[in-house]
């Protein structure tokens, strides 16, 4: 299975999105797995409050919304660790829409505050990714537009 990474930022109410943008349905690319993914992350879209982070997950060249797409997360927490507890699963709607809500990401292995994000939906290729959310924002839009194929 081929894998994927793009560093994005998302910035509050999503008016600034380094990498893809959803509008031109051009793939985020990447190729690099980061080494604190483990797979199978909990079926939860919250794993604490603070920060919320959302977005639309679309198809490479026709820009249709995926719904059913998984958006797996993981983060370091408020003392820079990863565990299991700030680790889940959102699934999209029939709109492509994720949500995930957690505390504000914490600064770890000396980046700046970031949320990683494997994202998957049949019939396309998984990318991972990261979103490093605006210091002191509460919120976030981060599209991801996937290929086909996988």
């Amino acid at each position: 299975m081929k894998r994927a990474i793009l560093v994005s930022l998302c910035f509050v109410s999503g008016l600034f999105l380094a990498g893809t943008l959803a509008a031109q349905c051009t793939a985020t690319q990447g190729e690099i797995l980061d080494a604190t993914y483990k797979s199978h992350s909990p079926m939860r879209s919250s794993v604490g409050k603070g920060y919320a982070l959302t977005g639309i997950v679309r198809a490479s060249g026709d820009c249709q919304p995926l719904s059913g797409a998984t958006v797996e997360f993981w983060m370091a927490g408020p003392d820079g660790a990863y565990r299991d507890s700030y680790r889940g699963t959102a699934v999209t709607d029939r709109k492509g829409v994720y949500r995930i809500e957690t505390v504000f990401p914490a600064a770890s292995t000396g980046m700046p505050p970031h949320i990683h994000m494997a994202v998957a939906a049949d019939g396309f290729v998984p990318i991972q990714t990261e979103c490093f959310p605006a210091k002191g924002s509460a919120a976030g839009t981060f599209d991801v537009v996937l290929e086909p194929g996988g």
